[in-house]
């Protein structure tokens, strides 16, 4: 009677499971409000860093005044016209409520669209885990860490990038694709690879997938329809004056933070004398692009054989990974871009790694800019932007091991299996 007396004292899994089906939007929706309030009071604070005062917002301004906006200083501008287009758009759209529109309203205002497109984000990345789980806790973290992590809440809201907008195009990309609503998806993606180019190398290995299993000719409108955007978003403005030295000139000529540059240097330490070499900026380019084409030749080939054992998600990933990890400039706000459709798998512990790596990402960017507030103020002076630029790269590392052991796990199954009549003989 006794052992029965305890174990009635024992919660039910399935109660509580059921009780977090129940309540999980409920608790979802308040964090939402309350992160959007607590943001709201951290925007007054501070005016959005240099990135968006001096570069987005002007050149913003002109796009609304038909002005090119890459006429002028083109390395304040080194983005497709649609993430100018979207950023005139939501000061547009913010005019209609106020007449005032000086730089640090506009940057509030901008500030706090980030912040819905955040939530945005959050709730996407629910909605892809919850309908692939009966485990509400499974989707409910993921959402709730990519909500409060101060690497994506809070730091943008100091140094703010236009990126936060494209995130949930990218989220909303993965969840269509994962429905297997594929000329919407692939259509979502393009768009954002037209957004930002980041997702550039992530598209073609989703045609691949998609070739491999559903056919050319059943994905022939989905080819015409991501060249088409592809073109018109990113070749079309070629014709735009200063356009082309923005875009290819920031990746090519830009030392950025010089994290690839002094990583290199820092090779001379281990090198005997003879051996020692002056790194320049070709050979940072040569060194960048030869690694993005063998890893990324490297993904394909696993994307083309390892098809059936293979997520959509998955391959998302592994193509921004192939962009993002040999990427000559790298910030933390880049590496989300390949953290959300992480996240979006589900796997609670890797999501854990991951989104800590990112923090800490993030932790030695605010000590790299501000020494006086670091415990190692003497180390982050001299390496503290190679080693967030190290961490970063780890953080795509990371995720590539994570799906490539799961291959590993899961032995590739052949494309399409034949139906085998068998007779059985007496």
């Amino acid at each position: 009677m006794l052992s029965l007396g305890r174990l009635k004292l024992q919660p039910s899994t399935q109660r509580i499971n059921l009780l977090l089906k129940q309540t999980s939007p409920i608790i979802l929706s308040s964090l939402i409000s309350l992160v959007i309030f607590h943001g709201y009071l951290l925007i007054q604070q501070s005016n959005g860093g240099s990135d968006l005062v001096s570069a987005d917002i002007p050149k913003s301004l002109m796009f609304l005044d038909g002005q090119n906006p890459y006429s002028t200083q083109p390395w304040a501008s080194p983005y497709p016209p649609l993430l100018l287009l979207t950023v005139s758009g939501v000061i547009r759209l913010a005019n209609l409520f106020t007449s005032q529109t000086s730089p640090d309203l506009i940057s509030q205002q901008l500030r706090l669209a980030g912040l819905f497109a955040d939530a945005a984000v959050a709730l996407i990345i629910y909605m892809a885990i919850r309908a692939r789980t009966d485990n509400a806790l499974r989707a409910l973290i993921p959402s709730c860490l990519f909500l409060t992590l101060p690497a994506i809440s809070t730091s943008p809201l100091y140094f703010f990038h236009s990126d936060t907008f494209g995130y949930p195009i990218l989220a909303l990309a993965v969840l269509a694709l994962t429905q297997h609503r594929y000329l919407t998806g692939t259509t979502l993606l393009a768009a954002a690879t037209v957004f930002k180019v980041h997702p550039i190398l992530a598209l073609p290995v989703v045609l691949v997938w998609l070739v491999r299993t559903e056919g050319l000719r059943k994905t022939l409108p989905i080819h015409v329809t991501t060249t088409t955007i592809i073109a018109l978003g990113l070749v079309l403005p070629l014709a735009i004056p200063g356009y082309q030295q923005s875009i290819l000139g920031f990746n090519l000529d830009n030392q950025g933070n010089r994290t690839t540059l002094t990583t290199m240097s820092l090779l001379n330490t281990l090198l005997p004398t003879t051996f020692q070499f002056t790194p320049t900026e070709l050979f940072a380019n040569q060194l960048w692009i030869t690694s993005t084409a063998l890893l990324y030749t490297i993904i394909l080939g696993t994307v083309w054989t390892k098809t059936r054992n293979l997520s959509l998600i998955d391959v998302v990933l592994l193509g921004l990974v192939a962009w993002l990890i040999p990427l000559k400039i790298e910030y933390a706000h880049y590496i989300v871009w390949a953290i959300i459709p992480f996240i979006m798998r589900g796997r609670l512990g890797q999501t854990i790694i991951i989104t800590g790596l990112l923090q800490l990402a993030d932790t030695l960017a605010y000590w790299s800019s501000s020494p006086g507030n670091s415990p190692i103020p003497t180390i982050v002076t001299s390496f503290g932007p190679v080693l967030t630029s190290l961490v970063i790269r780890i953080i795509g590392a990371t995720a590539l091991v994570f799906v490539l052991n799961s291959l590993r796990k899961n032995p590739t199954a052949p494309l399409r299996t034949p139906l085998l009549i068998t007779q059985t003989v007496p």
